[in-house]
C-alpha cells in the first residue's frame, strides 16, 4: 500500500506506508488555508440534467453530468496530485458506500451461481459500510450484482470479453472491461475525483476548504490548519473502544451531486492501477494496462485530513483487505 502524508510530528498514525512520503511544510499549508479560506466557493457549471436522464438514473445512484473539471490540487503542494484538465464522460454513481448488508445479499445469490470464492468480509453492523474487501473480491461482487439483476457484466477474463470474471485473483486489464456494458463496475479514479467534488471548482473537499466532524467520520488533527474540528482523534460519536469506528452510510450530509460519505469512513476502491499523473489533458483516462497496486480513494475513520482531501491519492495491493478498505459502484451512461 502506498500512502502520501505530510510530516506528522509526535503523531502516531495507523498507516502502512511502502512508498515515497510526501514532505509539505506547515508554512505552506497555512498559507493556502488562509488564502483559500478568504475566497469564496467557485461553482463549477454543471450540465443540465435532461427529463430522460433523470428517469433513467437507477434507484440509489445520482447522475453524474458530463464534462470538463480539473483533476488534482495546487492548494498544497502536494506533488503526487499534480492538477490537469480531464474530461469525464457522464455516469450513475452509487449514493452511499456498499453495505454490509449489500454485501451479504449479492454475495449469497453469487455462492450460488458460479462466484464460488466471494468471502464474507466485515462491517460493523448490516448499515455501515463494507470492510476489508479486496479489490478482487469488489470486482467480482460488482459482476455477481449484474449478473443478478440481469444486467450486462463489465468485467472479462479474456480481452475478447467473452468470460465473464467469477473466480480467482485476476489482474484485469483495460480491454478486458466492457466499458458500455449497463453492469456495475468500480469507478475510475477520474469519474471518482469528478464526483467527489459534487460540482465544486478549486476547493479541497466536496463542501469548501475545510473539515470538521460535523461533516465527515475521519481523524481529526490540530497539525492540518483546514481541519476546524473542535473535536479530536477519532469520531466522538462513533468511537466505541471496538474498531472499525464506522458509521452507518449517509450519516452526514450529500454533497452537490447527492452523495454520501464521500470523504471518510472507508476508503473506496478504484479500477486504476496508480501511475503518477499525466501532464497533458486526458478524456476518461482509466490509467495503466498493469501495475503493482490499485487506487483508493475518500480515505476513512482512521486517517487524518489531509488524506480526506478530494485530490489525495492513496493505493494498496489489490490483495489487500485491510478493516479500512471498501467502495461504491458506477454504471455507464448508456444509451
Amino acid at each position: 500500500m502506498i500512502r502520501i502524508n505530510p510530516p506528522n510530528p509526535g503523531i502516531s498514525t495507523t498507516a502502512r506506508p511502502r512508498g515515497l512520503i510526501l514532505l509539505v511544510g506547515l508554512a505552506l499549508l497555512a498559507a493556502s488555508a488562509a488564502s483559500s479560506q478568504s475566497s469564496g466557493d467557485k461553482v463549477a457549471e454543471q450540465s443540465p440534467v435532461s427529463r430522460d436522464q433523470q428517469q433513467a438514473v437507477p434507484a440509489g445512484f445520482a447522475w453524474i453530468p458530463g464534462g470538463e473539471f480539473t483533476q488534482g490540487d495546487p492548494l498544497d503542494g502536494d506533488m503526487e496530485a499534480a492538477p490537469h484538465a480531464v474530461r469525464v464522460s457522464a455516469f450513475h454513481m452509487q449514493q452511499k458506500e456498499v453495505t454490509k448488508a449489500e454485501w451479504d445479499a449479492v454475495r449469497d445469490w453469487g455462492l450460488k451461481h458460479g462466484f464460488t470464492d466471494l468471502n464474507r468480509c466485515g462491517g460493523k453492523a448490516a448499515d455501515h459500510p463494507l470492510q476489508r474487501v479486496t479489490w478482487y473480491g469488489a470486482v467480482k461482487w460488482c459482476n455477481a450484482r449484474s449478473e443478478m439483476e440481469g444486467r450486462t457484466p463489465c468485467y472479462y477474463m479474456d480481452a475478447a470479453q467473452t468470460l465473464p470474471y467469477r473466480i480467482g485473483d485476476v489482474d484485469l486489464a483495460n480491454p478486458m472491461v466492457k466499458w458500455d456494458a449497463n453492469g456495475y463496475r468500480l469507478p475510475t479514479e477520474a469519474e471518482w475525483e469528478k464526483a467527489a467534488r459534487g460540482g465544486l471548482s478549486g476547493k479541497r473537499f466536496p463542501w469548501g476548504d475545510s473539515i470538521s466532524h460535523a461533516q465527515a467520520n475521519y481523524k481529526s488533527n490540530a497539525f492540518y490548519p483546514f481541519d476546524v474540528s473542535p473535536t479530536r482523534g477519532e469520531h466522538p460519536a462513533y468511537d466505541d473502544g471496538d474498531k472499525p469506528y464506522t458509521s452507518p452510510v449517509g450519516s452526514f450530509a450529500a454533497s452537490g451531486y447527492g452523495l454520501y460519505d464521500m470523504v471518510g469512513n472507508v476508503c473506496e476502491w478504484c479500477w486504476d492501477w496508480s501511475r503518477t499523473y499525466p501532464v497533458t489533458a486526458q478524456t476518461d483516462p482509466r490509467g495503466p494496462d498493469k501495475g503493482t497496486d490499485r487506487v483508493t480513494r475518500g480515505d476513512s475513520w482512521s486517517y487524518h485530513a489531509w488524506n480526506a482531501r478530494c485530490a489525495a491519492r492513496s493505493s494498496y495491493s489489490p490483495g489487500d483487505s485491510y478493516f479500512d478498505l471498501g467502495f461504491r459502484t458506477v454504471i455507464s451512461a448508456v444509451p
